[in-house]
């Protein structure tokens, strides 16, 4: 079954999710599902970066506006290619990182980290705010990168139990998709 199952993983398969339940996902901490909480553990691996998922994996972000000022509100918008959450022992979420174009940009002007999208369908489209840093945006240029990561599920032991094993395969995330904004000073 685990030889099958990264199988699936390494080869980027789509894997139908339809089960909620305590434990740890593929992100290590957060929810994997409606109402499903999870904590990191020491045995959570690290993910396997990959660039680019395939084509049936992208999401196609976009962010609106395109343009804006430093206390403009921006909206990032993706459609989910799977659905995260957990099946048997395999754990999906989407996880979005937002970077911007100069190496040496302060950090006051990077929001707070974004929230994993743990739940949701696939083909849904999803919208988050991307809500910025207190002292406002700083002019220049924005991307946000999606990645899907998929790894081990490890449920919660049940009250009073030892914990079950943990199924033993790397995360995989991969990048599926860009989306860029820009901060001008319009003054």
């Amino acid at each position: 079954m685990l030889g099958a199952l990264a199988a699936v993983v390494g080869s980027g398969g789509a894997v139908a999710v339809a089960q909620s339940g305590p434990g740890v996902g593929s992100s290590g901490t957060g929810t994997v599902g409606p109402a499903t909480t999870v904590t990191a553990t020491s045995t959570t691996p690290a993910p396997a970066r990959s660039r680019g998922g395939t084509a049936a994996e992208q999401t196609h972000p976009s962010v609106l506006p395109r343009t804006g000022d430093a206390h403009t509100r921006f909206t990032a918008s993706l459609t989910l290619a799977d659905g995260p959450g957990h099946s048997g022992v395999l754990a999906t979420d989407y996880r979005l990182q937002l970077s911007a174009a100069r190496k040496n940009i302060a950090r006051r002007c990077l929001p707070e980290a974004l929230t994993n999208i743990d739940s949701g369908s696939a083909n849904q489209v999803v919208r988050i705010p991307l809500v910025g840093p207190a002292a406002g945006w700083c002019t220049g240029r924005y991307t946000l990168t999606v990645f899907l990561r998929r790894g081990p599920y490890c449920p919660a032991p049940a009250p009073g139990q030892p914990p079950p094993p943990c199924p033993e395969f790397a995360t995989q995330e991969l990048a599926v998709g860009d989306a860029n904004f820009v901060v001008t000073d319009r003054r």
